[in-house]
């Protein structure tokens, strides 16, 4: 099934946060916040997955489906990690879907 940005039923924005140096080690304190705010957005029905990269943890990926740009910064700048300073970069993408759903 393909997809564009018009088509809102599958309408994706991908948000990547570049995590610093150590963030395995370093996100501890944070770490329960920034699930608990992943998990609100998924029970609200705005992340459809989201997760870490690893070896090493480098980088969280988010995959928003129905969700404004504008809304996507916005929970990226309320987030634990962001807040903390462990967050170097922040990007906001719209995607677009051309296998699955």
């Amino acid at each position: 099934m393909s997809a564009n940005a018009s088509d809102a039923s599958n309408s994706y924005v991908l948000l990547r946060l570049a995590y610093v140096d150590g963030m395995a080690e370093k996100r501890g304190p944070y770490r329960e916040a920034h699930l608990a705010g992943a998990r609100e957005a998924y029970e609200r029905g705005e992340i459809v997955m989201a997760g870490a990269l690893t070896d090493p943890v480098d980088t969280g990926v988010f995959v928003f489906k129905n969700v404004s740009e504008e809304r996507v910064r916005a929970f990226a700048e309320a987030d634990a990690y962001v807040r903390a300073g462990l967050v170097t970069d922040i990007s906001v993408r719209p995607w677009m879907v051309v296998v699955g759903n």
